[in-house]
Protein backbone atom coordinates (compact mmCIF):
# COMPACT_ATOMS: atom_id res chain seq x y z
CA UNK A 1 0.00 0.00 0.00
CA UNK A 2 1.34 3.56 -0.77
CA UNK A 3 1.60 6.16 1.72
CA UNK A 4 -0.42 9.36 0.58
CA UNK A 5 2.53 11.72 2.44
CA UNK A 6 3.20 15.14 1.64
CA UNK A 7 6.69 16.53 2.21
CA UNK A 8 7.78 19.55 3.49
CA UNK A 9 9.82 21.34 1.07
CA UNK A 10 12.59 23.45 4.02
CA UNK A 11 12.58 19.28 5.72
CA UNK A 12 12.81 16.99 2.90
CA UNK A 13 13.26 14.05 6.09
CA UNK A 14 9.99 15.20 7.71
CA UNK A 15 6.65 13.63 6.14
CA UNK A 16 2.98 15.28 6.81
CA UNK A 17 1.37 13.17 8.94
CA UNK A 18 -2.17 14.04 9.38
CA UNK A 19 -5.20 12.62 9.01
CA UNK A 20 -8.65 13.23 8.72
CA UNK A 21 -10.71 12.30 11.92
CA UNK A 22 -13.45 11.22 9.86
CA UNK A 23 -10.99 8.19 8.46
CA UNK A 24 -9.10 7.48 11.87
CA UNK A 25 -10.85 4.01 12.58
CA UNK A 26 -8.90 3.10 9.20
CA UNK A 27 -6.11 5.16 9.56
CA UNK A 28 -4.86 4.39 13.08
CA UNK A 29 -7.93 1.79 14.47
CA UNK A 30 -9.44 4.12 16.57
CA UNK A 31 -12.98 5.77 16.94
CA UNK A 32 -13.64 9.21 15.94
CA UNK A 33 -15.34 9.49 19.37
CA UNK A 34 -12.03 8.55 21.22
CA UNK A 35 -9.95 10.80 19.63
CA UNK A 36 -12.30 13.65 20.40
CA UNK A 37 -12.36 12.91 24.15
CA UNK A 38 -8.33 12.95 23.88
CA UNK A 39 -8.89 16.52 22.17
CA UNK A 40 -10.58 17.37 25.36
CA UNK A 41 -7.79 16.04 27.46
CA UNK A 42 -5.31 18.03 25.22
CA UNK A 43 -4.78 16.36 22.07
CA UNK A 44 -4.42 18.97 19.03
CA UNK A 45 -7.03 19.15 16.24
CA UNK A 46 -6.09 20.65 13.01
CA UNK A 47 -8.92 22.41 11.23
CA UNK A 48 -9.08 23.25 7.40
CA UNK A 49 -12.96 24.73 6.76
CA UNK A 50 -15.10 21.89 7.69
CA UNK A 51 -12.24 19.06 7.69
CA UNK A 52 -10.51 17.93 11.22
CA UNK A 53 -6.92 16.47 11.24
CA UNK A 54 -5.09 14.94 13.76
CA UNK A 55 -1.24 14.15 13.70
CA UNK A 56 -0.09 10.19 14.21
CA UNK A 57 2.66 11.71 15.79
CA UNK A 58 1.26 14.11 18.31
CA UNK A 59 -1.27 11.31 18.70
CA UNK A 60 1.30 8.82 19.58
CA UNK A 61 3.07 10.70 22.06
CA UNK A 62 -0.30 11.43 23.56
CA UNK A 63 -1.02 7.88 23.98
CA UNK A 64 2.46 7.53 25.78
CA UNK A 65 2.28 10.38 28.12
CA UNK A 66 -1.32 8.91 28.99
CA UNK A 67 0.07 5.23 29.39
CA UNK A 68 2.93 6.83 31.81
CA UNK A 69 0.64 8.76 33.40
CA UNK A 70 -1.98 6.24 34.30
CA UNK A 71 0.94 3.45 34.76
CA UNK A 72 2.56 5.72 37.02
CA UNK A 73 -0.55 6.24 39.22
CA UNK A 74 -1.15 2.37 40.11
Amino acid sequence: MKSNQLIDSHNIGAGFDLFRLSKAKEVVGLCYNTLRKFNAEGLPFYRAGKAVFVSKAELAAFIRAKSAKEGGSR
